[in-house]
């Protein structure tokens, strides 16, 4: 694991402001795999995703094999994606609470009146 520790907060939200980025070059998506099975004398494409632990299964027509493929790697993108921006966030609010702390103890202590 990339050591974080000597990475300053602005960096580390500028790192996460980058991956947001990313999310806006995304195109269509869909989850799910594609399965391509030999049916008589032609080959079947279908796209099967599990939803509610039960496994749904849409017809992918032939012409569509390319783009549906494409959506699946969008979705796969969307995922590592959102797998880094959450890694940064909690970096930069592991970061916070060391920092705010420092703070705290730089301020002064009010003294208790005599």
């Amino acid at each position: 694991m990339k050591q974080t520790s000597r990475v300053s907060t602005a960096r580390l939200i500028q790192r996460r402001d980058a991956w947001l980025k990313k999310l806006s070059e995304l195109g269509p998506m869909t989850r799910g795999s594609l399965v391509t099975a030999q049916r008589g004398g032609h080959r079947a494409h279908q796209l099967t995703v599990s939803v509610q632990g039960k496994t749904h299964t849409v017809y992918v027509p032939k012409d569509m094999v390319e783009e549906v493929k494409e959506w699946i790697k969008n979705h796969r993108r969307l995922q590592r994606i959102l797998k880094e921006v959450s890694k940064l966030n909690m970096a930069i609010i592991h970061r916070h609470v060391p920092e705010g702390r420092g703070d705290a103890r730089k301020r002064e202590k009010p003294r208790p009146s005599q």
